[in-house]
């Protein structure tokens, strides 16, 4: 995608430390801190440099934090890396340990993430754990004129099916970040929704400069109370520029409101029968890069030009426990955000082409989509 997530032009001279470093306790035991946040960066892309300065503002604000940073990092078509974060002011360079090389991994491989957590949790184990999932990203789908649908990561072109990353996960996180374009929409969230307690994710594209790490670092570790604040402080962070950068949406989602929001849904579309078609024409549209190979239209939006307004308030009020934090900038790349719910949806139509995939996510079924289009 060229329009976010855009290639940063000034390299900056970086190094890594290669030593191997692994906190143990005095009888040989690892020492169980209070929480491990892995952040995982496909970045063997157009993105290599910009996730070499986000790991660097890791360093940054990486002094005092309460647990263990990792990051796995791939830049090259080689070797990938993971890292043990190190407090360092100096973004000129990098100082963190490497714990393990891998040789020949493919960053956007199911097995590869299944892999990488794994490991981080086995050999920083914790009290509590996070993950931040760092890369390109296209929603839930990619072009339908490809042979596999594929939709998180890029590795040497090679992506990553989204239901084949949620089954790589582990499910005993306390969050997920995703530091990638257009994952806020529900289907995306709740897919995810038993992985994790709370997902961050923008419901738009993000741009490359990704999220502002030498601020969120120190909150990653401060509590599940924390997570608005990291939320808060991404939309902060771009809304204090003054040109085409003042572009960000954010959302910081409960996942276990979902399935009373998908619920409420059902009731709504029980209303509808099997062959309506909704309501596309005018709804407010949260993807702004030409040639998106899905459009994701503002939730509430959809809700408001869908549905009438007296049957609304119950599934507002469930949405409103389902988001806990939501913000957008005025624009997005200079294009107006007139909506925005904190969550976007795809709406099928008959004949959609992208059904065939659509109906294998969770979100199909629950909210009653099956309902209309079949299962």
């Amino acid at each position: 995608m060229n329009l976010t997530k855009l290639s940063s032009s000034c390299i900056l001279l970086l190094t890594l430390s290669l030593m191997v470093a692994c906190k143990k306790g005095s009888d040989g035991e690892k020492t169980v801190v209070a929480k491990t946040v892995l952040v995982y960066m496909e970045a063997n892309n157009d993105l290599r440099y910009d996730a070499l300065n986000s790991v660097n503002r890791m360093e940054k604000g990486a002094a005092g934090i309460n647990g263990t940073l990792l990051v796995y990092i791939k830049t090259t078509s080689t070797k990938s890396h993971l890292l043990r974060i190190k407090p360092d002011a100096d973004l000129n360079r990098l100082v963190s340990d490497t714990i393990k090389v891998f040789d020949n991994t493919q960053a956007s491989d199911p097995q590869t993430v299944k892999q990488v957590t794994q490991y981080a949790q086995t050999e920083f184990p914790a009290q509590s754990y996070g993950l931040v999932l760092w890369s390109h990203a296209t929603s839930w789908a990619a072009p339908i004129s490809k042979v596999k649908i594929q939709s998180f990561g890029e590795d040497s072109g090679k992506q990553m099916d989204v239901i084949d990353l949620k089954n790589a996960l582990p499910d005993n996180l306390d969050f997920i970040i995703f530091d990638a374009c257009s994952m806020g929409g529900v289907e995306i969230c709740y897919e995810f929704k038993d992985k994790a307690k709370y997902i961050i994710s923008s419901p738009a594209e993000t741009l490359s400069e990704s999220f502002p790490y030498q601020n969120i670092t120190p909150l990653l570790f401060g509590g599940n109370e924390s997570l608005a604040a990291v939320a808060k402080a991404y939309f902060d962070y771009y809304n204090a520029y003054t040109d085409d950068r003042r572009s960000a949406t954010v959302s910081l989602i409960k996942t276990s409101e979902l399935p009373a929001l998908a619920a409420e849904m059902k009731n709504l579309l029980s209303q509808k029968k099997p062959g309506d078609q909704l309501i596309r024409s005018g709804v407010q549209r949260l993807d702004y890069t030409q040639g998106f190979p899905v459009p994701n239209y503002d939730f509430g939006d959809f809700l408001n030009q869908n549905f009438a307004a007296g049957s609304l308030p119950t599934i507002n009020a469930q949405l409103g426990k389902t988001i806990l934090y939501k913000a957008a900038t005025p624009n997005f790349i200079g294009v107006p955000i007139s909506q925005f719910s904190g969550l976007t949806t795809y709406i099928p139509f008959t004949g959609d082409g992208n059904l065939t995939y659509y109906k294998k996510l969770q979100w199909y079924s629950a909210s009653g989509l099956s309902g209309l289009f079949g299962m």
